[in-house]
């Protein structure tokens, strides 16, 4: 009976080990933490003010880590959350892009205005247990509402043509050629377009002349004269009011106005 007993005394204190090797969890604190991963939880700071409630979102890291999802911001409660790796990682939330952007950032195809994007980039440090950032998505366009003196049409088609053709992966502005015809859709002489990001005061406008040629106009250096800011986190709209006579170009930014006589070009 003692040998007996023995035996079923041994056999439960191995049964008790064997349940609490069960029970530790996967990381201990006897392994490489570094393998575990950290939470990683985003909340998109001032997202009220995007039009879309869609986000497209991507987290990346150098050694090949990427992470792709479309976030509900106003479902999710302005908030997201998903395991990543203890790593340097690149987190990119991107709203309005029209469908334009992928993994390589967003092209805008030649001939069509830039969409009304909002974008957020940053580069953030996982490691603990959790890592937490705010998302705050800035205005990265510019709506030009271009109207004439009197409401009325321009006698020819208008252009408008720059070297920013979209944006790169990080967000930063993209070289590339940019061309829109602008459209007076009701009929009462003004038209709207929207640019992206610029990297100097390059944009022109261009309105045919009757004769096969074309008449340009500095737009980008109006625009840059005004005092407007480029490098703004949020980009301010743009109104700009040209004369019948096309004699002078009138620019109001954020309530500012200003007049310029411009210098034709052919």
């Amino acid at each position: 009976m003692g040998r007996t007993g023995k035996h079923r005394r041994n056999h439960l204190a191995s049964l008790f080990v064997s349940v609490a090797f069960v029970l530790i969890p996967a990381c201990s604190v006897k392994e490489d933490r570094g393998l575990c991963p950290c939470v990683l939880e985003l909340e998109f700071a001032g997202s009220d003010t995007v039009s879309m409630r869609s986000v497209e979102l991507m987290v990346t890291s150098g050694s090949g880590y990427a992470l792709s999802d479309t976030v509900d911001v106003i479902m999710s409660g302005n908030r997201y959350s998903a395991p990543v790796p203890r790593a340097d990682l690149h987190v990119r939330a991107w709203a309005g892009t029209g469908g334009m952007a992928s993994e390589y950032g967003l092209l805008i195809p030649l001939g069509s205005a830039c969409p009304q994007v909002y974008m957020h980039d940053s580069d953030v440090r996982a490691e603990g247990e959790t890592v937490r950032e705010s998302v705050f998505l800035r205005k990265n366009h510019c709506v030009v509402t271009l109207k004439t003196e009197g409401d009325v049409r321009l006698p020819s088609d208008v252009y408008v043509k720059g070297n920013v053709a979209g944006y790169d992966d990080k967000g930063a502005p993209l070289p590339g050629r940019f061309e829109v015809l602008l459209e007076d859709g009701s009929g009462d002489g003004v038209y709207e377009f929207v640019l992206p990001r610029q990297m100097d005061a390059s944009l022109m406008m261009e309105l045919e002349d009757g004769q096969g040629g074309y008449k340009a106009f500095a737009l980008g250096h109006y625009i840059v004269s005004s005092g407007y800011d480029w490098n703004s986190p949020d980009l301010d709209d743009v109104t700009v009011v040209m004369d019948y006579a096309l004699t002078e170009v009138r620019l109001t930014i954020s309530g500012w106005e200003g007049v310029y006589r411009y210098e034709i070009e052919i």
